[in-house]
């Protein structure tokens, strides 16, 4: 991981994720670090299309990694034009392609912490999406569900409670 995202993620005060839709990578990412006891905020939102409810495909996966059912039935698809007001310097804004990236930072030019999903684990890749691309669901959502484990851990190992004591 480059030590850049290493400095935003240990004075990261809430994290947000974004995709094309809203609907299947970026929605995944917010619910299934919620079920992992995030230890800062977490939200989404879409780039692209306005769109409500998540596919089937991510609700039946997120269930299988035991998210709650109830959170998977509430979860709205927000677009990044319904985000009013400048962002929190501690927001941490996490994007699966570097078309994500580039639509953030159209629209918060100053904003520092912005990267791809896949750099947590020390790469620059986008990842695809199943929808628009034919990228395997599944593949798309054991690629995030295995980052979003590393971001969580590293959130948690970057608060004092979270430190190991030794």
């Amino acid at each position: 991981m480059n030590e850049a995202l290493e400095l935003a993620l240990a004075k990261a005060t809430a994290v947000r994720f974004l995709c094309t839709g809203n609907v299947v990578r970026s929605a995944f990412a917010e619910l299934y670090a919620r079920h992992l006891g995030c230890p800062v905020p977490v939200d989404s939102c879409a780039t692209v299309f306005q769109n409500t409810g998540l596919f089937a495909e991510t609700s039946a996966a997120l269930i299988e990694r035991g998210v709650s059912s109830s959170w998977v039935e509430e979860f709205r698809a927000r677009h990044l034009s319904l985000v009013t007001g400048a962002p929190d310097a501690g927001l941490v804004v996490f994007g699966m392609t570097r078309e994500h990236l580039s639509t953030w930072r159209a629209k918060h030019p100053d904003h520092e912490h912005v990267y791809r999903l896949s750099e947590l684990a020390g790469e620059r890749r986008d990842i695809a999406d199943p929808v628009l691309d034919g990228a395997s669901f599944e593949r798309t959502f054991e690629a995030v569900s295995d980052l979003i484990d590393v971001l969580v851990e590293r959130l948690a190992d970057s608060l004092p409670t979270g430190r190991d004591p030794e």
